[in-house]
């Protein structure tokens, strides 16, 4: 990869196949909510998950594996990575690549950043970590949204063959609390019934690059 690893926004591919992406997971209640509607479905996603998360919910992430779903690299704490040393950042890839492969996870791990930011001085330790860096060409604020219909719209509005679409199955407030993602829910309940009917399926995102 040389200098500069991958970046991938959307894949480009004819046919209507997107990808439904998760960031900051695994959480106790709402990830479980999600794999039932997944498992009921037969569908399968791409879950970027933190070293931190995986570590108090390994069962969950036993669980998103024995479904066939797969697991992606969000960092071990989430915390910012811009104006980190390349050290402090090689070391929250690596230590949550080590947590996945040690709970099964097999062939390629891709990585998102944290809030999707990232600085120059990055790109030589995700390139030395062989990493394709996935981003998204669906950003649905889902993170600050609490209107289901909103969030929906905006993936209406932006879908188109190989998009990869970003929503949260967890995440914590400044405050220290708990986000609800109820809406997060509600959004992917009807999307995953009312999207097939615009003749699009889902993918995970390695589908979609392998396609």
């Amino acid at each position: 990869m040389g200098v500069f690893p991958k970046f991938i926004f959307r894949v480009r591919i004819k046919e209507n196949l997107v990808a439904l992406t998760f960031d900051d997971g695994p959480h106790p209640e709402f990830t479980k909510e999600l794999l039932d509607l997944f498992k009921e479905r037969g569908i399968k996603a791409t879950f970027f998950v933190t070293g931190e998360k995986i570590e108090k919910h390994r069962e969950i992430i036993k669980r998103m594996i024995a479904d066939g779903h797969e697991l992606g690299n969000h960092s071990y704490s989430h915390k910012n990575l811009i104006f980190k040393k390349k050290s402090k950042i090689k070391e929250e890839i690596q230590k949550t690549d080590y947590l996945l492969r040690d709970l099964g996870v097999k062939g390629e791990i891709h990585f998102r950043p944290p809030y999707g930011r990232l600085l120059f001085s990055a790109f030589a330790v995700l390139a030395s970590l062989n990493k394709k860096v996935i981003m998204w060409n669906i950003p649905t604020k889902d993170y600050k949204e609490r209107d289901p219909k909103v969030i929906l719209s905006r993936i209406y509005k932006r879908i188109k063959p190989g998009s990869i679409i970003v929503l949260h199955d967890s995440g914590i407030e400044r405050t220290g609390k708990e986000i609800d993602r109820q809406a997060t829910i509600d959004a992917v309940k009807e999307l995953i019934n009312e999207l097939p009917k615009k003749v699009y399926k889902f993918r995970t995102v390695s589908e979609l690059i392998d396609y």
